[in-house]
């Protein structure tokens, strides 16, 4: 056989074998950059995009990501439940200035953000090896493991608390700025003593996102018919709210304490609120048709989740049922 028939034979395979190498690392990279944008919408909401404190959250996430995928290449999970819970982070972290130190200075409250966060790096560092073991295998552990992981969560609020207390005791005699950078050195030195427990519980965090949306993906099927037919019941009373606004000559609705007909994008917020049940109270039925209309839509609206809900746990009960089949 020829080395040009040989090469002919192989390439193939040499393709998909390429092919399967590099999907992990794509797929890492699409979740890297959905963790990022989700961590950019966070920090745009809770610091605005014109902040610093915005740069460095964004910026302190992709450095994080990155640098977490280079000390533990196998933890595919890690880096991004890090990001996410970094997004909760800037949002607790924002709520904690606010209430305490409002109108302190960028540069101490970019410093102080990042203290954490640098921290517990440096001790995923210090702490590599045994980290690494457990991003390379993880496992959904046990309640009462999961808890014990996020016990050290328990130190960090007793620093907030007590920063909260000593704030409003003698807030008058305290620089804030210092006061702000002490209260964050205590919780990054208490996170790097507990590196190893934040990262069981960034693992733990991951898995558990995991097992959700592979839950979620089976139920796909199901969720698009309820979606299908919720949106078909909200288009056809949307219409016919539209149409005795059209062709009767009597006031169906009092929008904004106005009586007059709805537009069609009117009538399907209208509609949609009506059948969630939720009734914000800008449009109201005003005529007994309205009413009557309304009230019907209401009725099939709930009717309709008790069938999807109903649907969805027999569609679970027998997916239980044949996996020992399939097993």
């Amino acid at each position: 056989m020829s080395y040009k028939t040989q090469c002919g034979r192989w390439r193939p395979i040499a393709k998909l074998a390429q092919k399967k190498r590099s999907s992990p690392w794509l797929s890492d990279l699409g979740k890297a950059v959905l963790s990022l944008a989700f961590v950019s919408f966070v920090a745009a909401a809770v610091a605005g995009i014109a902040s610093p404190l915005f740069f460095a959250i964004v910026f302190s996430a992709g450095l994080v990501i990155a640098v977490m995928r280079a000390l533990f290449p196998p933890g595919r999970l890690f880096p991004i439940a890090f990001a996410s819970l970094l997004a909760v982070y800037a949002a607790i972290f924002s709520l904690f200035v606010d209430e305490i130190f409002r109108g302190i200075d960028d540069f101490a409250l970019v410093v102080g953000f990042c203290l954490p966060i640098a921290f517990f790096v440096i001790g995923c560092g210090i702490r590599r090896e045994q980290i690494k073991t457990l991003v390379a295998h993880p496992t959904i552990r046990s309640e009462q493991r999961v808890l014990r992981a996020a016990a050290w969560l328990v130190p960090v609020f007793l620093i907030g608390a007590t920063v909260v207390l000593l704030s409003h005791a003698f807030g008058p005699f305290l620089n804030p700025d210092l006061v702000f950078l002490a209260a964050m050195s205590l919780i990054g030195l208490v996170v790097l003593g507990v590196s190893r427990d934040v990262a069981i519980f960034l693992v733990d965090a991951g898995l558990l996102f995991k097992e959700f949306f592979r839950r979620i993906s089976r139920l796909v099927i199901l969720a698009f018919a309820f979606v299908t037919f919720y949106s078909l019941i909200v288009i056809l009373f949307a219409s016919a709210y539209r149409l005795i606004s059209v062709y009767t000559s009597q006031p169906h609705f009092r929008v904004a304490e106005a009586l007059r007909g709805l537009t069609f994008s009117e009538a399907i917020y209208f509609s949609i609120g009506t059948i969630s049940t939720v009734g914000y109270g800008d449009i109201i039925p005003y005529s007994n048709l309205a009413r009557v209309l309304s009230s019907v839509e209401v009725f099939c609206g709930i009717m309709l989740l008790l069938f999807g809900v109903s649907e969805l746990l027999e569609y679970a009960r027998e997916r239980r049922q044949d996996r020992p089949h399939k097993n």
